[in-house]
């Protein structure tokens, strides 16, 4: 009865437990050799201040510092709306282009580095990367862009198609934009996809296998959401995301330390 009932109030199913990836402690972390440093292209991402994406943002600089990763996070001012800061994405990598010279890897700040996937990144031929789903819809937490002209041309007709429509999400427009030019007889953008190993979404069960996580996605966004229920009790899916940050926090603290 015990066992139920611990089954029956915990935010972790089998099925969830089973999706978790391991997050490597420092021990189990090679040093980057002068080749794997090298390859190193700039980390960017945004947040906006004084919010919960702040606090992100210093998470995932902590586990890009351990790996020796540069990284580049753009702090803006929130527009009220979680849809319309995220339609500034593709605006602020407008910036970032201009910025940074060689590839650059976009990361949502609310996720974490396992290791360093710039070695494999190096080989792409492409103006842009991104993991798409089984079903064949695009995610942009995590994008590959290269130094081309063509990828600037697509963050700015990217930019521009999310600023004449703010309450659209990005992803869906920047897949639109590159499932059209796909269609093409003559593509502009030279596309490739990315594993599910480079945008993890850290309980997702239905993930395909991977030996190892690069990047691992914590889905900031559902602190967002109105509590739900009598006692106004977070749901499940926000308590398995505290849960795994907990865990993180002390493999990256005890990282910390060891250093």
């Amino acid at each position: 009865m015990l066992q139920w009932l611990r089954r029956k109030l915990s935010p972790w199913s089998p099925e969830h437990q089973r999706s978790v990836a391991n997050f490597p402690g420092q021990a189990e972390l090679d040093p980057p050799s002068a080749a794997d440093l090298a390859a190193m292209g700039m980390t960017v991402a945004f947040f906006t201040r004084d919010s919960i994406y702040e606090t992100e943002k210093n998470r995932l600089v902590r586990s890009a510092e351990r790996l020796q990763l540069p990284v580049d996070a753009q702090a803006i001012d929130t527009t009220g709306s979680w849809v319309r800061n995220a339609a500034m994405k593709p605006g602020v990598l407008v910036g970032m282009r201009r910025k940074h010279r060689g590839p650059m890897l976009y990361v949502d700040v609310d996720a974490v580095f396992h290791r360093n996937p710039w070695p494999s990144l190096a080989a792409l031929d492409c103006d842009i990367a991104a993991y798409h789903e089984p079903d064949g819809h695009l995610l942009s937490g995590t994008l590959y862009i290269n130094d081309t002209p063509a990828a600037a041309t697509l963050l700015d007709e990217w930019a521009a198609a999310c600023g004449a429509n703010p309450d659209e999400w990005d992803q869906l427009v920047l897949e639109r934009i590159l499932a059209e030019d796909a269609a093409r007889a003559e593509p502009r953008y030279r596309q490739a996809r990315l594993p599910v190993a480079y945008c993890w979404i850290f309980d997702k069960i239905d993930n395909a296998a991977s030996a190892q996580v690069y990047i691992e996605h914590l889905q900031a966004s559902r602190e967002n959401k109105p509590l739900k229920g009598l006692f106004r009790k977070p749901g499940r899916n926000v308590r398995r995301r505290r849960d795994r940050i907990r865990t993180i926090e002390k493999i990256l603290s005890a990282g910390a330390r060891g250093r």
